[in-house]
């Protein structure tokens, strides 16, 4: 479903909503969900040596917060060029990724426990 809604997104070819899907579907949730990942794999994984993957992850996250998203929210806001309607469908837009992103991440989970359970 996450990938449907963003390919729909993407053929109605409004660029704002296109923005808006990526945006708050995607790049503004990485650094938070990557710092939650990294707090886990450190915690979890004591005894190794994941240096080079949590450089990674650090690396991801200051682009994120630092170059990425405010870049993503400039985008928009020079995108919705002032306009109500736009800014209303950069709204709709983004409260329907993050619900789907929602529910991929629950199907996800519930994959995972159901695993879990097997073994």
């Amino acid at each position: 479903e996450f990938l449907e809604f963003t390919f729909r997104i993407i053929e109605e070819g409004k660029p704002h909503k296109v923005a808006a899907a990526f945006t708050f579907g995607r790049e503004n949730l990485i650094p938070s969900m990557f710092t939650a990942i990294l707090r886990n794999f450190q915690k979890n994984f004591p005894e190794q040596d994941i240096s080079k993957l949590i450089y990674y992850f650090e690396r991801h996250i200051e682009l994120d917060e630092d170059e990425h998203g405010p870049m993503a929210l400039q985008m928009i806001n020079e995108l919705a060029n002032g306009e109500p309607k736009k800014w209303k469908e950069i709204e709709q837009v983004s409260i329907e990724a993050l619900e789907k992103r929602i529910k991929l991440w629950d199907s996800i989970e519930n994959i995972i426990v159901k695993k879990k359970v097997l073994v």
